[in-house]
């Protein structure tokens, strides 16, 4: 009797077929959206694609979606970063335990030669970008002489949550790659050491980040927040998904003129972080509009071996804008649409010609920029 019914799961998950009262449980219990039963049994008369018109995201899950592994041909880095500075070249970060640390070289050293070159755009692309090793002369303000050494470029990737502060502009950047558990610890470390070096303005670029635990989210928007009140809330008709999350106080960080980077890569937690951080501490929005798609989804046993993944809430911002489907605007366009991704490896010239970047730091230095009280 048991093999006979082993037999009868396999065959119903081979044909295709949706075990009804699983699909209607999963939907009772967990839809973002309420579906009377009779809609979610008439869908199912279509199976995946039935599912799909009561709520978009639904996905059928065949078996363990597979983990994307880092293309290490696109990670050949040095681990540092390469940035425009009084008609030069400066070196804005040099990471932690990185071939370039190793060889030397630290935050702020001005280049004047790539591979006994000037440092040109040419030289870049064609000394450090296409080796996989160079040699780097730099001049270090405040010491005598000049640094050189050759650095060696390896698998060195580049952290999810890092942060420097640009001496010229007395900018700090800081680099949101994903919300992951600790990310908004990290962050306001290093956003704290940028205010204790002088900081006047601060670019946040979530481009290309796709979201992630929304509280990492709301800790961050809370210590930017310009006066008490919700920050980030988490929708669903079920409590146990729903969240409210607002600041207590005036953030530590308010008032300090504040710029964010996003593009169509940025998504989820990261996009309504964005409409947030704009609504609740006047950052202007650069770059290109979001994915629009703030929905976040469970993955559920079908008991066959296949899943269901389902919308179990939205994420939107105090104002209650609904971002599903519309994305965030840019307050002020850079880049070129549809470019592809800004962070998809670790190259040390990402921010050289940056638009999105370059446009930020000309709108936080005008007297009149986001965030000025």
């Amino acid at each position: 009797m048991k093999k006979l019914l082993l037999i009868l799961i396999s065959a119903a998950a081979c044909s295709g077929k949706l075990p009804e009262q699983e699909v209607q449980k999963i939907f009772a219990r967990h839809s973002c959206e309420a579906h009377a039963p009779e809609a979610v049994a008439a869908a199912l008369k279509e199976g995946a694609a039935g599912l799909a018109r009561l709520d978009p995201r639904a996905v059928v899950l065949k078996g363990r979606r597979p983990l994307k592994a880092r293309p290490s041909e696109k990670n050949i880095s040095s681990g540092l970063l390469l940035g425009e500075r009084d008609s030069g070249l400066a070196l804005l970060k040099v990471f932690s335990d990185s071939p370039a640390e190793a060889a030397g070289f630290r935050d702020g050293d001005l280049v004047t030669a790539i591979n006994g070159a000037a440092p040109t755009s040419e030289a870049v692309n064609n000394g450090i970008g296409r080796n996989t090793s160079y040699v780097l002369r730099v001049t270090r303000p405040g010491a005598p002489g000049a640094v050189e050494a050759e650095v060696a470029r390896g698998g060195f990737f580049f952290p999810q949550v890092f942060a420097f502060y640009d001496e010229g502009s007395r900018t700090a950047f800081l680099r949101l790659g994903l919300f992951f558990e600790g990310s908004s610890e990290a962050a306001l470390a290093a956003a704290a050491a940028a205010a204790g070096r002088g900081a006047q303005a601060l670019v946040i670029d979530v481009r290309d980040n796709q979201g992630g635990v929304p509280g990492e989210a709301a800790a961050l928007l809370k210590v930017f927040a310009a006066k008490p009140g919700p920050v980030l809330e988490v929708r669903s008709r079920h409590a146990g998904y729903a969240s409210l999350f607002a600041a207590g106080a005036r953030g530590r960080f308010a008032g300090l003129r504040t710029a964010v980077l996003v593009n169509a890569g940025t998504a989820r937690a990261a996009e309504a972080f964005a409409a947030a951080l704009r609504e609740t501490a006047g950052a202007v929005v650069i770059g290109e509009k979001t994915a629009g798609s703030v929905s976040l989804q469970r993955a559920f046993s079908l008991g066959d071996g296949r899943g269901l993944e389902l919308t179990v809430a939205r994420m939107f911002p105090p104002s209650g804008a609904n971002l599903e489907g519309s994305g965030v605007a840019p307050d002020a366009a850079a880049g070129e649409p549809g470019a592809g991704r800004v962070w998809d490896n670790s190259r040390e010239a990402t921010l050289l010609g940056d638009a999105a970047w370059a446009r930020a730091l000309e709108i936080l230095k005008t007297p009149s920029g986001p965030g000025l009280k």
